[in-house]
């Protein structure tokens, strides 16, 4: 669902904004979001973001908090994103559904 999209991360000075060819899932590396040795946090817990930021997310030197309130600020923005997906009957069919099953494991209504 991430190719093509905005990044909603928007921590790097070379944030490729809206461009999105190189937007994917960035993950919350968090143990309480299940990471762990060699395991990805569930998709659930996951933003879109550019190559960039990304990259300083996963690999940059970040402090531990600054690092959670960024993902934190982004992970809401995706809610919202996710939302207008699965109320808008007019995309393809597999990302209405994919939204909507993502939104259904968070507890978050869509109707």
């Amino acid at each position: 669902m991430a190719q093509g999209q905005e990044c909603l991360l928007n921590i790097s000075q070379r944030c490729a904004g809206d461009e999105g060819s190189t937007t994917v899932a960035a993950h919350d590396n968090s143990l309480q979001a299940g990471k762990g040795m060699s395991l990805k946090a569930d998709d659930s817990n996951s933003v879109w973001a550019c190559y960039w930021c990304h990259s300083l997310f996963d690999q940059g030197h970040i402090d531990l908090d600054d690092k959670r309130a960024m993902f934190k600020e982004a992970y809401t923005r995706q809610i919202d994103e996710w939302l207008k997906i699965a109320q808008n009957p007019c995309l393809k069919p597999w990302r209405v559904d994919a939204a909507r099953q993502v939104l259904d494991h968070i507890g978050v209504p869509y109707e």
